[in-house]
């Protein structure tokens, strides 16, 4: 499965950008009735171009649209009112596919998938089986996050340490099966394994590469990477939020040439992802 083209937004917590007004000089006849949540995802579509109309839509993400769903809530039951129309429209599952499909002029596929711990491998699972089996030609597969509001303490429910910054970010590959032309090729995305799994995994590595590490494993990983002169730790200055490595593949295929392993960890699993570079 190859990579033709990547797009990515993305802003620190503490940023001072207006993502509103940010994406009304984007997409200015797309953003009336958006929430954050959709105006994240146009973001980071906006570098991808000349797409076949075809082109099946992949949202993936951590939480999914939670600033609508809290809102919901409170609408319905602190303040006893039906929620507000807009707000009941955008908490559809696919509500956000169907406004970048709107932006990008697809009339394809769209999929909402979110899963607690290997989102965005289980996604490049299926869209490799949906490629493998012609279902489909071509696929924007993307992620989107939003930053949680200051009320709400996820470091606990994600697996993170206290000293995890929570970011936000929207991330994007376009993937096919031809290599003419491609930026880079997934090579693999392994089963989960445990950590002895994963040390042996790493033994068996002989070619240099770069290797990115999720912010849920701690420090002792860092220290058995060292050891392996033929791995070096690609650092992608970035806070934490569930498709981040959507941005790391991102980020290695614009500044990087070779082959990257990222590794995910959830739950005493662990799972690698494998991206090589062809240009």
């Amino acid at each position: 499965m190859y990579i033709h083209q990547i797009s990515s937004y993305y802003t620190h917590r503490n940023s001072v950008v207006d993502i509103k007004q940010v994406c009304k000089k984007v997409a200015p006849n797309y953003i009336r009735r958006t929430d954050r949540f959709i105006q994240l995802g146009i973001l980071g579509v906006s570098d991808i171009t000349d797409l076949a109309s075809h082109t099946a839509l992949y949202l993936v993400s951590g939480q999914g649209d939670l600033a609508v769903f809290n809102r919901s809530c409170e609408q319905r039951y602190i303040d006893k009112t039906p929620p507000k129309p807009v707000d009941f429209i955008n908490s559809l599952s696919n509500t956000a596919g169907f406004y970048l499909s709107k932006y990008l002029g697809l009339d394809s596929e769209n999929l909402n998938l979110s899963h607690h711990g290997f989102v965005v491998e289980n996604a490049l699972r299926l869209a490799q089986a949906k490629l493998n089996l012609e279902r489909d030609k071509q696929i924007l597969l993307g992620g989107i996050d939003e930053c949680p509001d200051d009320m709400t303490s996820p470091l606990n429910y994600l697996g993170l340490s206290d000293e995890v910054q929570i970011g936000e970010g929207s991330s994007w590959l376009l993937l096919n099966q031809e290599q003419s032309g491609a930026l880079a090729r997934i090579v693999d995305v392994s089963a989960t394994m445990s950590l002895d799994g994963l040390k042996h995994y790493l033994d068996s590595v002989d070619e240099p590469c770069y290797v990115a590490i999720s912010d849920r494993i701690d420090d002792s990983l860092h220290s058995d990477i060292h050891k392996h002169t033929q791995l070096e730790l690609l650092d992608i200055e970035c806070d934490f939020y569930e498709t981040k490595s959507l941005y790391v593949i991102n980020q290695f295929i614009a500044s990087k040439r070779g082959t990257l392993r990222h590794i995910n960890y959830i739950d005493g699993k662990y799972c690698v992802m494998v991206i090589k570079t062809l240009t």
